[in-house]
């Protein structure tokens, strides 16, 4: 969920991949005998599927699933989801062959529908280049994928689609746009919304191998939502600084909004943060909001506060005397950016990833929308 890494070689994409393993690792775990797991079709007929609505500013939450046990998207669902009205679950793949694959936590979407929310079904790529590049350069590959992922959609009672694909090629701009119309021309006849997730960018680069592939102005075109990857400003894999600075958001929005109707686009937010040990690059990690607080108590860091991109960080030593140098998200600077859905009159927001969290996140974010 879905976050922009602007990676120069596939060094650095593996670096990130490896310290997310736990927090933000997109690759579901399959498990065909989870007692979450369901064949029995919950099909929602088109008459009754949730019709597009701009009007209802969107709260949306990223869900995920990695293994049989874990429970953190599921927990923070169970506690927070009267602050959300949208959840989209990603725990989804396609492959080669246009299947989908990986797990379905079946309780957790009824659960989210009975409660009210606004359920999306979020396919991935798993940041393979050669699987996204041989589906969408094969015209039958794409039928496949698309039919595959409507049986998804219909078999398992979902309001609708999400396509996150990241790290494609970026010679394949054209054939995802127009992999994109097909999907969206096959589920609006359904009667189910589409939300495309895109890379954040402040121009147009079609050359760059992370967000090449993406062109805002045909995707914001034809989706009915664009979720705005706005975050990893910053990572493990470069020097340290702001995840998401409020000024960097600033000129991403200003270019988005330049491409894609403002009333389409959901704000990223990043629930974590990011750990960079000044010794040794290799053990730059991720630290969730939920961390943050517990290692600023243990080192007895001074929080420090960056007005350019109000964002907050610390300093701190290790126990082996290493310098380590942390850059987060805390409520002051998740409000500001929040704020920024009515200065550019956007959809909403969407956060990566639920579990990551507490309550006070998501309290933040729904004083900055009810601003």
């Amino acid at each position: 969920m879905r976050y922009v890494k602007i990676l120069p070689i596939l060094f650095a994409f593996l670096l990130v991949f490896s310290s997310f393993i736990i927090l933000v690792e997109k690759e579901p775990k399959k498990n065909d005998e989870s007692s979450e797991s369901n064949n029995e079709e919950k099909v929602i007929q088109p008459e009754q599927a949730v019709e597009v609505s701009h009007k209802e500013l969107m709260n949306l939450g990223y869900f995920t699933q990695y293994w049989d046990q874990d429970v953190t998207s599921s927990n923070s669902l169970q506690n927070n989801h009267q602050y959300m009205n949208q959840i989209a679950i990603a725990t989804y793949h396609v492959t080669a062959n246009g299947t989908i694959d990986g797990f379905n936590p079946q309780e957790s979407i009824d659960f989210a529908n009975k409660k009210g929310l606004k359920t999306y079904a979020t396919i991935q790529n798993q940041f393979d280049s050669d699987v996204a590049n041989r589906i969408l350069s094969d015209a039958h590959l794409r039928k496949t994928t698309i039919d595959s992922m409507l049986q998804l959609v219909k078999t398992n009672g979902y309001t609708g689609l999400n396509i996150n694909f990241e790290n494609m090629y970026a010679n394949d701009r054209e054939n995802f746009n127009q992999f994109i119309k097909e999907v969206v021309k096959v589920f609006h006849e359904h009667h189910y919304p589409v939300i495309v997730s895109v890379p954040a960018k402040t121009g147009d680069f079609p050359d760059w191998e992370w967000s090449g592939t993406f062109e805002y102005k045909t995707l914001g075109e034809v989706a009915d939502y664009i979720q705005l990857m706005s975050y990893d400003q910053h990572g493990t894999w470069g020097e340290p600084g702001s995840v998401a600075g409020v000024n960097w958001v600033e000129n991403v929005l200003q270019y988005a909004t330049s491409k894609i109707p403002s009333e389409k686009i959901l704000i990223g937010l990043p629930a974590y943060g990011y750990d960079w040990n000044l010794n040794n690059s290799d053990e730059n990690k991720a630290v969730s909001w939920k961390e943050v607080e517990t290692l600023i108590e243990k080192t007895g860091a001074e929080v420090q506060w960056d007005s350019a991109s109000k964002s907050p960080y610390f300093h701190y030593i290790a126990d082996n005397g290493d310098k380590h140098t942390v850059w987060f998200e805390n409520e002051a600077s998740i409000k500001n950016k929040t704020e920024l859905v009515h200065k550019y009159k956007l959809a909403g927001t969407s956060m990566w990833r639920m579990g990551l969290e507490d309550e006070s996140f998501w309290r933040t974010v729904q004083e900055g929308l009810d601003k």
